[in-house]
């Protein structure tokens, strides 16, 4: 099998042809890259005249006369053709060797075991256990498949909701009760949504920033945001601001206020009438209440109005458009107004633009690959589950030694295998 290397312009020609593909494998991934000092190839494996394999490559210098090489979510070609795998994989180790690489590491996009919506096998469902076989059998170094986050790798455990041939109705009916319910909340309280443009990013960045520190994660900079505008550009990143609109909201609250009022006014003019009448007192009551509720509504409203002007920012939330999906990669929230349910806002207006603009799937992304309350990331899961989104988990990360006594005297100094 021989390898070739190939233009960017040839690769993006066959991406083109691919229908599921990751933002990760695309060439503005790989002008990404190449920004951040790595030396990226595209390369095409011909065999008995025909393409059967073409990826990108990005190389990283290693111990200052060495090299890593890192394949984005894998290669194309087809896994499951044992032949082929062996073949092209001795052909890149062989290329690779000449460019000095220690090692390549590959992450492929590829389910391990098909799963459900609560991270349960599917029984008789479908399996790749071949592909982790074949790879391996072609002298691929298989990684131990771990759950929880790793933030050294890409995600290997995602929440993805399958849209392909259902209409909004539908999907929102497979919502959980819960979540359902959470978006009619935002609805009530007049929480409205807008597309942030590159010059706004410093929203998404200082909300994200307040996410790390209170969930203990690592947050992205905002350099890596403006990255991605730049890269790969507007037609396939969106941010998207949820905010409370404080002049909607209160227009709304004095609405029902006074229509309350007016309620309790019949209410009592008809028990002078009908005294000790049990229906009516009970409906009294409950028209009181939501009376004085309303009333701290309305002065809540005032308050917040002095605090934050017209509009409380909720939530903000990046998305990746490419190929057959639409990717959650980064989302933040405003914590002490969550009782607005502002990424609720955010999720349910992306999934009827995902299903608008003819996408098959709403990748909701990461996930620990915990299921049991209590355990590292269940409440991120959880609240993917709530959309029905199903448990992907792919066949992990695989190694590839190009030099294997060099590679065993660095692996014994950074235990990478």
């Amino acid at each position: 099998m021989q390898i070739k290397t190939i233009s960017i312009q040839k690769y993006h020609e066959y991406l083109d042809t691919i229908h599921e593909k990751e933002f990760l494998q695309s060439d503005y991934q790989g002008m990404k890259f190449s920004q951040r000092g790595w030396e990226v190839e595209y390369i095409e494996a011909i065999k008995d005249g025909k393409t059967v394999a073409f990826s990108m490559i990005a190389c990283m210098p290693l111990m200052k006369v060495f090299k890593y090489c890192y394949i984005p979510r894998g290669f194309f070609m087809d896994y499951h053709s044992k032949e082929d795998v062996i073949s092209f994989t001795s052909s890149l180790k062989e290329y690779l060797k000449k460019k000095n690489v220690i090692y390549a590491e590959i992450d492929p996009c590829i389910e391990f075991v098909q799963r459900d919506k609560d991270g349960n096998i599917v029984e008789n469902g479908y399996d790749n256990k071949d592909v982790v076989e074949n790879l391996k059998a072609a002298g691929f170094l298989h990684l131990p498949m771990k759950p929880g986050y790793d933030i050294s790798k890409e995600c290997r455990w995602v929440s993805v909701l399958n849209l392909k041939g259902k209409t909004k109705e539908e999907i929102f009916k497979e919502f959980s009760y819960q979540t359902r319910q959470d978006i009619r909340t935002y609805e009530k309280y007049c929480v409205k949504t807008r597309v942030l443009n590159e010059d706004q990013l410093d929203v998404l960045d200082e909300m994200e920033k307040e996410t790390s520190e209170r969930q203990d994660f690592e947050a992205m900079s905002l350099d890596y945001y403006k990255d991605l505008y730049k890269f790969y550009g507007k037609s396939h990143i969106e941010t998207v601001l949820s905010y409370l609109d404080l002049d909607a909201y209160a227009i709304k609250m004095q609405s029902e206020f006074d229509k309350t009022s007016k309620d309790i006014e019949k209410t009592k003019a008809f028990l002078e009438q009908n005294p000790g009448n049990v229906k009516k007192e009970k409906r009294l009551k409950t028209d009181e209440e939501y009376y004085n509720s309303l009333l701290k509504k309305l002065s809540h409203i005032e308050e917040l109005k002095q605090e934050y002007g017209k509009e409380i920012p909720l939530a903000c939330c990046l998305f990746v458009k490419y190929g057959h999906q639409i990717v959650y990669l980064v989302g933040s929230s405003n914590y002490e107004h969550r009782v607005f349910r502002g990424p609720y806002a955010i999720q349910w207006k992306m999934i009827q633009e995902a299903i608008d603009e003819g996408y098959d799937l709403y990748n909701f992304y990461g996930i620990s690959g915990y299921f049991h309350k209590d355990e590292e990331g269940y409440g991120v899961f959880d609240y993917k589950r709530g959309y029905n989104a199903v448990v992907r988990e792919y066949i992990g990360n695989f190694i590839l030694p190009c030099k294997p006594f060099i590679f065993k005297i660095y692996n014994n100094l950074k235990h990478i295998y």
